[in-house]
């Protein structure tokens, strides 16, 4: 049952932004329950936010806040995956 669960869901990968004046540790309790029913997870910090090392004085527009976002979209270009992108507060907020 454990496997058929995890081959389910193998291609599916839910990215998941936080919002104003949070960080990736605000998924705390989301990422361990969708990782048991067998999804792949990334919850990142946006800029100067939770514990990524840039801070506010460095970030001199919506660009640098968002870089870690669009750098990881980036890199799961041609991946056989489904993204799923969740965003709460500010973090759902489309800038683009």
């Amino acid at each position: 049952m454990e496997e058929e669960k995890q081959s389910r869901h193998h291609h599916h990968h839910f990215v998941l932004v936080h919002g104003a004046c949070h960080g990736a540790w605000c998924w705390y309790k989301v990422v361990p329950l969708l990782k048991q029913a067998g999804y792949k997870v990334t919850a990142l910090d946006l800029g100067a936010s939770g514990i990524h090392p840039k801070q506010v004085t460095e970030m001199g527009s919506v660009s640098d806040y968002l870089a870690p976002l669009m750098e990881l979209m980036a890199s799961l270009t041609g991946e056989e995956e489904k993204v799923i992108l969740v965003g709460h507060s500010m973090g759902g907020v489309r800038y683009l």
